[in-house]
């Protein structure tokens, strides 16, 4: 038995010994020198304004001075303020907005920096490779600590957006928090495979759930805004709810003299009156949408991914279940107003980084695509966290 005892002891030492080699090859498989230029291309955004101040993440992605960071890192902002990681360095330098795409969460900047600096270092945006388990660091200032460098991992690749299902958002656990706003998560290569944008935080500390907007919505927003100034989304325009459990429970209760067919998977229109894009091109309220253009459906991720292979003024066919019957409409697509989204970004201006986990009956809201809670940064500037030093295009003295 001592023999064996022995062996066994030996055999767990070497699976342990092998154990901490393959984690070791794994959690420390990007390399030092590509999270230092990471994080030399990223950006400490500071702002100001009678309705606006206080700071976020961005990060370069053009060796010109092109930024993206969070929408609400710079919403409502008249004066954007921009460091970088550099300290013989301390002045700022000032940044105009190119474009915005409050949709996604996230704004184009132009960073005006002297002649001397360029090309600046930046990051390439990644635009479709996502692997579920690998390695990213975040990078960013969160609550205030400049430049922080955290590790995780990818857990999920498509979460629905937190302001709209149109936007597929990473999960993973590299530890961010407020200040995070807007900067970068980058893969083995270096790559931008997310701009981080919120976290989950329940009353007991960090969740070690935080939440990205996904490599290829930047892509799309960066190279649409660099074309046109904007960013156009196909939209339905119509206000769908999954068909949950929780949600039919709900539904009935509520409605109870509107009977859904049991059996039936789809999604359910909500809130269509007489005037709306979806009731002149045919929807009528509480109709479920069964098949978009041939395709079954009956779930928001879904149909969002069906919606992006088409543009405005589209039509497609609808199927949808009214009174017990079938019906096909042929239904012209629209493109989503920015307009609701600036409103609700006003309204929700004080509202916080964090998401409070849903209770099990609140779960169908998440996928609604009316507008939901957008994180914010609040945090007050720390005191001499920025530099009294303005950028003069003729001064190249550094302070």
């Amino acid at each position: 038995m001592k023999v064996i005892k022995k062996n066994l002891s030996l055999a767990f030492a070497v699976v342990l010994i092998f154990s901490v080699t393959v984690l070791n090859s794994v959690w420390g498989s990007i390399p030092t020198e590509t999270i230092e230029k990471a994080r030399d291309a990223t950006i400490l955004v500071a702002t100001e304004g009678d309705n606006a101040g206080g700071f976020g993440t961005g990060v370069v992605i053009d060796p010109s001075g092109i930024a993206i960071t969070n929408y609400h890192v710079i919403h409502r902002a008249e004066l954007i303020r921009v460091f970088f990681y550099d300290p013989d360095d301390l002045n700022y330098y000032e940044a105009d907005v190119i474009g915005i795409d409050p949709v996604a969460d996230l704004a184009l900047l132009q960073i005006k920096v002297r002649e001397d600096m360029l090309p600046l270092t930046y990051l390439n945006i990644e635009p479709e490779n996502f692997l579920i388990g690998e390695e990213v660091v975040a990078i960013g200032h969160m609550l205030g600590l400049q430049w922080s460098v955290t590790q995780g991992t990818l857990n999920n690749l498509e979460r629905p957006g937190k302001i709209t299902p149109y936007v597929t958002i990473l999960q993973h656990s590299a530890q961010i928090n407020k200040g995070n706003s807007g900067g970068p998560l980058i893969n083995k290569n270096g790559d931008v495979v997310g701009i981080n944008t919120y976290i989950l935080l329940p009353k007991g500390g960090w969740s070690g759930i935080a939440y990205a907007i996904r490599g290829d919505n930047v892509h799309r927003s960066v190279e649409q805004i660099k074309e046109t100034g904007t960013v156009e989304y196909t939209a339905l325009k119509i206000g769908l709810r999954n068909m949950n459990e929780f949600f039919v429970k709900r539904f009935q209760k509520e409605f109870p003299n509107e009977k859904i067919p049991t059996g039936i998977f789809g999604m359910i229109a909500m809130n269509v009156e007489e005037g709306d894009w979806s009731y002149e091109h045919g929807m009528r309220n509480f109709d479920i949408l069964v098949a978009f253009d041939g395709t079954p459906v009956n779930y928001l991720f879904t149909l969002k991914d069906l919606i992006k292979e088409y543009k405005p003024g589209d039509v497609v066919k609808l199927i949808v279940i009214r009174n017990s019957h079938f019906i096909t409409i042929d239904y012209e697509l629209g493109s989503m107003d920015f307009k609701d989204y600036l409103e609700f970004y006003d309204k929700s201006i004080q509202d916080q980084f964090e998401e409070k986990p849903a209770r099990p009956q609140e779960e169908e809201q998440k996928d609604s695509p009316q507008v939901t809670p957008a994180p914010q940064d609040p945090i007050p500037v720390p005191e001499g966290l920025l530099p009294r030093v303005p950028h003069s295009e003729d001064d190249n003295d550094k302070p």
